[in-house]
C-alpha cells in the first residue's frame, strides 16, 4: 500500500507588498552612472574642429564614434564607405560592419588618440581657440 504524504500546515500568511513601476523607475533615476554619451558627443565636437573627418576616411579616430556611425548607416552607404576604405562591400550589414570595424582598428592604429604633426594645432589668435581649449582641458 502506498503512502499518501501529509499535508502542510500553512499558517497565517502576510499579504505581500506589490511595488508599482513608478516606484521602481523612482529608484532607477536616483542612480547615477555613465554610458559614455556625453564622451562620444565631445569626441566628436573635438574631432569636427581639428578637422580629422577632412584627414581620415573613416572621418573620426575614435572606435566609439565609429561605432555609433555605422549603426547609423544603411547597407548602400557601408558598402560606399567598404569601397572607399579597400574592403570587399559585398555581404549583409552585419558582415560589412566587422570588415570596416577590422580595417578601422588597423588603419588608425597608433594615431587613434594624437593627430597632426609637432606644430600647434590651431593658432592662439584664432577665434575659436578659447573653446578649443576648453574642451581639450575637461578632457575625453
Amino acid at each position: 500500500m502506498k503512502k499518501i504524504p501529509k499535508a502542510k500546515k500553512i499558517g497565517p500568511q502576510k499579504a505581500k507588498r506589490k511595488t508599482t513601476a513608478a516606484k521602481k523607475q523612482s529608484s532607477l533615476e536616483k542612480l547615477n552612472f555613465a554610458d559614455g554619451k556625453q564622451e562620444v558627443n565631445k569626441v566628436r565636437e573635438l574631432e569636427e574642429i581639428l578637422g580629422v573627418d577632412q584627414m581620415n576616411i573613416f572621418k573620426t579616430n575614435n572606435l566609439e564614434v565609429f561605432k555609433e556611425n555605422l549603426a547609423e548607416m544603411t547597407l548602400t552607404d557601408l558598402q560606399t564607405l567598404a569601397a572607399e576604405a579597400g574592403v570587399f562591400p559585398g555581404g549583409n550589414k552585419m558582415a560589412l560592419k566587422s570588415r570596416l570595424t577590422k580595417e578601422f582598428v588597423s588603419e588608425t592604429k597608433g594615431s587613434r588618440l594624437a593627430t597632426g604633426t609637432l606644430k600647434p594645432i590651431i593658432d592662439p589668435g584664432d577665434p575659436r581657440f578659447e573653446e578649443i581649449k576648453k574642451l581639450m582641458s575637461e578632457g575625453l
